[in-house]
């Protein structure tokens, strides 16, 4: 299992800093734009949604609810979003009833994690859910990280998966509905000046059947069983 403990100090450590160093620059925007295009196709409504982990809330335009484990990734949040219901508390041990939200958003949390915690996020999800409901998360395309042999660093972006990994994990308790590619072009070798009007062309390449596996992330939607 990770070291938890470790993870969250990370975060602590690099939250006032976070927003500008991974999203204020022309790779981050890039990301946040491509991921921006599924949220909003996918017709999330915020008022039944959960950020988990929200961490300085990017992406809580999409749920009025927001979990992290990181204290002070969570007081960035706060600052922004005044009028969201924001909480501290591990994702293995959310403190909400069972059958609560409609959707749970979760970006950028599982790469970081081992399949062990994986699991049990996802059964700790799957209990907040409410019958039908479903959750969004994206993971590292395992056939990229295999194309381009990227090693692992520690627990950074550590955990990469296909969509046959994702359904023998996750078989009992979510079926996938869509799949959505982000990122196919290796945009960090690409000029910054270039990057912006590649993004939508770069986008819908990654969603082509038979291509899409191979680009850098794939989020998936998930549906409660």
């Amino acid at each position: 299992m990770n070291n938890n403990n470790e993870i969250i100090e990370y975060y602590n450590n690099i939250a006032e800093d976070y927003d500008c160093s991974r999203f204020e620059n022309s790779y981050g925007k890039y990301v946040d734009r491509q991921e921006r295009i599924v949220l909003d196709k996918l017709n999330i409504n915020r008022q039944n949604a959960l950020d988990l982990p929200c961490g300085t809330g990017r992406l809580l335009n999409y749920a009025d609810y927001g979990c992290d484990a990181s204290e002070n990734m969570l007081k960035v949040a706060k600052s922004h979003w005044k009028e969201k219901h924001l909480t501290c508390r591990d994702a293995r041990n959310l403190p909400y009833e069972d059958e609560t939200f409609d959707t749970v958003i979760t970006m950028h949390f599982l790469m970081h994690l081992d399949k062990t915690t994986t699991f049990e996020i996802a059964k700790e999800i799957h209990r907040v859910l409410r019958p039908g409901g479903r959750w969004i998360m994206d993971l590292p395309s395992l056939k990229r990280r295999r194309l381009t042999n990227k090693k692992n660093n520690g627990w950074h972006g550590s955990n990469s998966m296909n969509a046959v990994d994702v359904k023998h994990l996750l078989s009992n308790h979510f079926y996938i509905n869509s799949t959505h590619g982000i990122m196919l072009f290796p945009i960090h070798r690409i000029p910054s000046v270039l990057r912006k009007p590649l993004c939508k062309l770069d986008y819908h390449l990654s969603q082509v059947a038979g291509i899409k596996e191979w680009s850098s992330y794939i989020i998936y939607e998930l549906w409660k069983s």
